[in-house]
């Protein structure tokens, strides 16, 4: 699953390559690893813009303990030096080849948690046919957690609050998705109209999402050509020139494959 790297670790994975490709333009610069089995790719993507204010969300349910967070729209998330934030890149290839590494390291768990009532982290991936999804509850307030998976089974998951001192198993949830999605799945709150997040059940590993300063990192891909599909709840379909509904093709090497930079224009996450 998406490992979240810092800026300073990726030029760390990526020394001696040179940054700065254009979105597709060119083919991505290559260190040659030990391994010639598997590449990984990384990249970073900036909002090339002035991001707009983040909205203050309506909070007007469950008011004492909810009304004390600022909570904010997250649909389009932009950090301080413009990287642009929760976009999803996942391997669209079908019955791609694991890595056994992976495999074996993967985590049981994918967390979900009410937390300041909002659900954190905003989006998440998961591999179905391995892992499994917990859900909590950490607030003093009851919650609820509901999203409807294509062709799969839906979700309504009511979490009881948190009370000191005790511990609840009505407070937390497992899940297991049954088939992968395209696309990521809505996650919503009956209870708290204002929350929101994404999940997005794949039949492998490969897929990141992008960290606050833009950085993205998938881990041991196979060597040879791959489809990925670029995803921003937003717009769907992160889709630009170079990248018709969101898609590019990209023959992976072994070693860091590096797709510098890549500067998505402001207008096009402008709502209609």
């Amino acid at each position: 699953m998406p490992n979240r790297f810092s800026r300073r670790e990726l030029l760390a994975a990526s020394a001696g390559l040179t940054a700065g490709m254009a979105a597709g333009l060119a083919v991505p610069h290559v260190v040659i690893a030990k391994s010639d089995g598997w590449g990984d790719l990384v990249g970073r993507l900036v909002y090339d813009g002035s991001p707009p204010e983040r909205k203050k969300l309506k909070v007007d349910k469950d008011v004492d303990c909810c009304g004390k967070f600022d909570i904010r729209d997250e649909s389009l998330m932009v950090g301080p030096d413009q990287g642009l934030a929760n976009v999803y890149i996942y391997v669209r290839t079908r019955k791609v080849e694991i890595s056994p590494e992976l495999a074996e390291s993967v985590p049981k768990q994918v967390v979900l948690d009410n937390r300041d009532c909002i659900f954190k982290p905003h989006c998440m991936a998961i591999w179905y046919p391995r892992q499994e999804y917990l859900i909590i509850n950490s607030d003093p307030i009851a919650q609820n957690v509901a999203f409807s998976p294509l062709a799969d089974t839906p979700a309504n998951i009511i979490l009881a609050p948190v009370k000191e001192g005790q511990d609840d198993p009505n407070t937390r949830a497992t899940w297991r998705f049954n088939r992968a999605q395209i696309v990521p799945v809505p996650i919503a709150c009956n209870y708290h109209p204002w929350e929101s997040a994404f999940v997005l059940p794949r039949e492998n590993p490969y897929v990141a999402i992008t960290a606050m300063d833009g950085t993205f990192h998938i881990a041991k891909l196979p060597v040879g050509k791959l489809e990925f599909q670029v995803w921003q709840e937003r717009v769907g379909y992160l889709d630009t020139p170079q990248w018709p509904k969101g898609r590019f093709e990209l023959a992976i090497q072994p070693g860091v494959n590096d797709l510098g930079t890549i500067r998505i224009p402001a207008a096009r996450f402008e709502r209609k």
